[in-house]
C-alpha cells in the first residue's frame, strides 16, 4: 500500500545540507512506490504572520485560501516530514508562522471541557534538523530535551500527531563530505525503515482479513 508523504521544508538555501538530504529522501521514497509531495515554504513565499483578520475569518468559518490549501495538504497525507535548521534554539520564523496559522483551532486541535484535544490523530511525523553547534554542546546544555519538549510535545503531540523520530545533525557548518554522507545514510535508512514498517503492517492487515 502506498503511503502519502508530505515534506514540509523550511530551508533558506537550495545548496544546504538538508536540501540534498531531501532530494535523496524523495528519490528513495518514490523508488519504493510511496506518494510524495513537497511544500517548500520559501518557494511558496508563505506569509508567516498570524493576523487579527486570520482569527476573525476562522471564527466566521472563512478560512483564508493560503491556510486552507496547506490544511488540505496535511489532511491528505499520512506521514509529515518537517525539515529545517535549528535557529536560536527553535524553528525558522517562516515555519513557526506556518504552525501558528495552519495548525489552527478546529483543524489541529479543539477544546473539550476546557482541555485541549488533538485532532490530527491519524498523522505521524518525522523531524529532521541541522545544527551549527556540536552534539556535545547541545547535550550538555540540555537543549535536546528542551527542543523535544517544545516541538515534539508542545506542537505535534498537542495536535495529536505521533512523532516517530526526531533526528539532529550536528556541527553542520564544519562537517566534511564524509560526515555528511554518514548523515545522508541515516536519512535513507530511516526512510527504508518507514517503508518496511508500512509493508509489514499491510501484510498483517491482510492476514487478519484472511
Amino acid at each position: 500500500m502506498e503511503r502519502k508523504h508530505l515534506i514540509l521544508k523550511a530551508l533558506h538555501r537550495d545548496s544546504s545540507f538538508l536540501s540534498e538530504g531531501v532530494e535523496r529522501l524523495i528519490g528513495l521514497l518514490k523508488a519504493n512506490n510511496q506518494q510524495v509531495e513537497q511544500r517548500d515554504l520559501y518557494d511558496l513565499h508563505f506569509d508567516p504572520v498570524l493576523t487579527a483578520s486570520d482569527f476573525e475569518a476562522a471564527k466566521a468559518g472563512n478560512i483564508p485560501p493560503d491556510i486552507a490549501a496547506e490544511q488540505n495538504h496535511i489532511r491528505n497525507s499520512d506521514l509529515l516530514w518537517f525539515v529545517y535548521p535549528v535557529w536560536w534554539a527553535g524553528m525558522p520564523a517562516i515555519l513557526k508562522g506556518y504552525i501558528d496559522r495552519v495548525f489552527s483551532s478546529g483543524f489541529a486541535y479543539t477544546m473539550e471541557d476546557d482541555k485541549p484535544k488533538g485532532l490530527l490523530v491519524n498523522k505521524q511525523a518525522i523531524i529532521l534538523n541541522s545544527m551549527g553547534m556540536s552534539y556535545e554542546d547541545y547535550k550538555e546544555s540540555g537543549m535536546f530535551g528542551a527542543l523535544d519538549l517544545t516541538m515534539d510535545q508542545g506542537i505535534f503531540a498537542f495536535s495529536g500527531i505521533q512523532v516517530l523520530e526526531h533526528k539532529y545533525f550536528s556541527s553542520i557548518m564544519s562537517s566534511g563530505r564524509e560526515e555528511r554522507e554518514k548523515y545522508y545514510r541515516e536519512i535513507e535508512n530511516l526512510a527504508r525503515r518507514v517503508v518496511n514498517e508500512t509493508r509489514m503492517s499491510d501484510v498483517q492487515n491482510k492476514q487478519k482479513v484472511a
